[in-house]
């Protein structure tokens, strides 16, 4: 089972970035795609550039999720949606957005897959996407976030085992740093957002797309677990020592 066996995709968190150039790889590989983001307008604009369906929603309304989602066949899931907000220190961030973080990202995101795959599962056939991080795979600052993105990577490595004998695949993407609206959301100046993504050159949107449609593609009998793909200047892991303040 390929791409060109999956008829009908889900992308979350569709109005920029990663979830735009998702959709547009999957409409030009012929998949018909539902688009889903909070922001109509762009949810609009692309729609009328790609022929994708949109669907407006917000994510963390679970009972929304379960109401639009449950009912409908979708053979790919790309499972996108997400946000920081601790980027400039983990006790800068209020405790609102920490609950902001840890329900789009964690809660909003196993429920989708809950709505979705079991009918994957009930068919015999599927491919569930998540969008993580290298934040969950090392330590890199960040706490709340990297906890949510080590939360997602959990939740992927024990789906397979959900998964065994359905014959629904299950991939888990972890990019570093990606030149996207992201940040605009992850820190609070402009001027924080380029020192964050200064003095090297940064992974964009389509190289995601490209890493999902990749795995999309591979024979039903090849699973792509987990791609890591970073810029090549950046390069996660390392020890950091620094002396401790006096008291």
């Amino acid at each position: 089972m390929s791409i060109s066996d999956y008829k009908v995709a889900l992308v979350t968190g569709a109005s920029s970035g990663v979830g735009v150039e998702c959709v547009r790889a999957l409409r030009k590989a012929g998949v018909e795609v539902v688009a889903l983001a909070r922001r109509e307008d762009r949810l609009e604009k692309l729609a009328k550039e790609t022929g994708c369906e949109t669907l407006v929603m917000d994510l963390t309304d679970t009972d929304l999720i379960y109401e639009k989602l449950a009912g409908r066949q979708f053979d790919i899931l790309i499972n996108n949606a997400g946000l920081g907000r601790d980027h400039e220190g983990f006790f800068s961030s209020t405790a609102s957005e920490i609950d902001e973080v840890i329900d789009l990202n964690v809660g909003a995101s196993i429920h989708v897959v809950h709505a979705v795959a079991s009918g994957m599962v009930d068919r015999g056939y599927g491919h569930v996407v998540q969008i993580g991080s290298i934040t969950g795979l090392y330590p890199l600052g960040m706490p709340g976030y990297s906890a949510t993105k080590g939360a997602i990577h959990s939740f992927s490595q024990n789906l397979r085992l959900e998964f065994k004998g359905t014959r629904v695949r299950q991939t888990e993407i972890c990019p570093g740093r990606i030149q996207t609206e992201f940040f605009d959301n992850a820190f609070k100046t402009l001027e924080q957002k380029k020192q964050f993504l200064s003095g090297f050159t940064p992974l964009v949107p389509e190289n995601i797309a490209e890493a999902v449609m990749f795995a999309l593609d591979t024979p039903w009998s090849v699973n792509v677990s987990m791609i890591e793909l970073t810029p090549t200047e950046q390069i996660p892991g390392g020890v950091s020592i620094q002396k401790a303040r006096e008291i």
